[in-house]
């Protein structure tokens, strides 16, 4: 389960950002505690909250890239439609064969989310850095 935790070298340096990444990696722990407990409902009720959690983190970022006109901002959203659509997947399976989130399922999700995370989102805050970067060069020359 350790492989599951947040580590700091996820963090992209947004603090909005990273608060809300480390709810999402604590909720999907606690869907594999419950998967390993063979606690069914308690990993469901978890999913459900997994899918509120993403879905709110997708719209602020998405807005945030929306704002700074992030040019792979499409590409980003289908991703994040996509993987929102595996979990709600995963959710309803695991209601109708009223067992537990398979550690399969659980792996998939976390793998998706460090590497969307250490390569997809590092894609925007690098754009966002060099973006300020040039803004405040131009601020600096325009005095």
């Amino acid at each position: 389960m350790k492989d599951l935790e947040w580590k700091d070298e996820y963090s992209l340096g947004i603090p909005a950002i990273d608060l809300q990444h480390k709810r999402i990696f604590d909720c999907l722990l606690r869907v594999a505690h419950g998967a390993t407990d063979d606690d069914r409902l308690r990993a469901e009720a978890e999913i459900i909250k997994l899918l509120r959690l993403l879905q709110e983190h997708f719209m602020l970022e998405e807005s945030m890239m929306q704002k700074l006109h992030y040019p792979d901002l499409k590409q980003h959203i289908k991703e994040h439609r996509q993987f929102h659509s595996d979990v709600h997947h995963l959710a309803q399976t695991s209601l109708m064969k009223k067992r537990g989130v398979p550690r399969e399922a659980i792996k998939i999700a976390h793998k998706w989310l460090t590497e969307h995370l250490t390569v997809r989102d590092r894609h925007y805050v690098d754009f966002f850095s060099n973006a300020n970067h040039k803004n405040a060069g131009k601020k600096r020359g325009a005095k």
